[in-house]
C-alpha cells in the first residue's frame, strides 16, 4: 500500500507517445520496479488512483522511480487535463511500498549465457527479464514506459509495453527490433519477439 507523503511535479516531459506525458516528481514513488495501475484493481482503497481515474479519460498509469507516465485516451485531451493531473498527483499521490513484481539483474552475474537455450520456458523468463531490467527498461523509463514479459515460449518472447510505450507507434516497429536484437545478441540468436495486447 501507499506511504503518506506529499509529492510535487517538477517536470512535465512529452514521450514518443502522444497519449502520454511523463510527470517527473522530487522524490522517488516507488524505490524499485515498476507499478501500472489500470481501470479496477485497488482503485477503492488507493485514493490518488481512485481520483485520477474518476476523470474517466486515463487508460493508464505507469510509475517508476520519481515519476508517473499517464496515458490517456486521446492526445487532444492534455490540452485541457495536464493541469487536473498534475494537480491529483500533487494532492493525492503517496509513495508505493512495492511495485510490480521484477527481477534483480544481479542473477546475471552467474549465469552463462551459452546456456540459455536449454533451459526451461519458465526459467527462461527470469532470464529475459533480468536482461531487461539491466538494459532495456531504464532506457524505456527514460520516455515514460516499461514494458512487461507476459511468457517465453521456446525462442518467442512476448511482452506487453507499459506506460508511455503502449500504444505508442514507435514501440512496435523499431523499439520491438531494437528489444529483439539485444536479447538475440545477450541470449540466443534464434530469439522472436512478439507483442500482446
Amino acid at each position: 500500500m501507499q506511504e503518506t507523503q506529499t509529492f510535487s511535479v517538477e517536470k512535465i516531459e512529452l514521450t514518443p507517445n502522444p497519449r502520454s506525458v511523463k510527470f517527473i516528481l522530487n522524490q522517488t514513488v516507488l524505490d524499485e520496479g515498476s507499478k501500472t495501475i489500470e481501470e479496477g484493481g485497488f482503485l477503492e482503497v488507493d485514493a490518488f488512483a481512485h481520483n485520477i481515474f474518476a476523470l474517466d479519460i486515463v487508460d493508464m498509469v505507469y510509475l517508476r522511480e520519481n515519476f508517473v507516465s499517464v496515458t490517456l485516451t486521446s492526445a487532444d485531451l492534455w490540452v485541457i487535463f495536464k493541469d487536473k493531473v498534475k494537480n491529483i498527483i500533487e494532492a493525492d499521490l503517496g509513495k508505493y511500498e512495492e511495485g510490480d513484481n521484477e527481477v534483480s539483474a544481479s542473477i546475471l552475474k552467474d549465469f552463462d549465457m551459452e546456456k540459455y537455450p536449454q533451459l526451461s520456458d519458465d526459467e527462461k523468463v527470469i532470464i529475459v527479464e533480468a536482461v531487461l531490467d539491466e538494459s532495456v527498461r531504464p532506457a524505456l523509463a527514460n520516455d515514460g514506459g516499461g514494458l512487461e514479459v507476459i511468457e517465453v515460449d521456446g525462442q518467442i518472447v512476448r511482452i506487453r509495453y507499459q506506460g508511455a510505450c503502449g500504444g505508442c507507434p514507435s514501440s512496435t516497429g523499431g523499439t520491438l527490433r531494437v528489444i529483439e536484437n539485444h536479447l538475440r545478441s545477450q541470449l540466443d540468436p534464434e530469439i522472436k519477439v512478439h507483442t500482446y495486447t
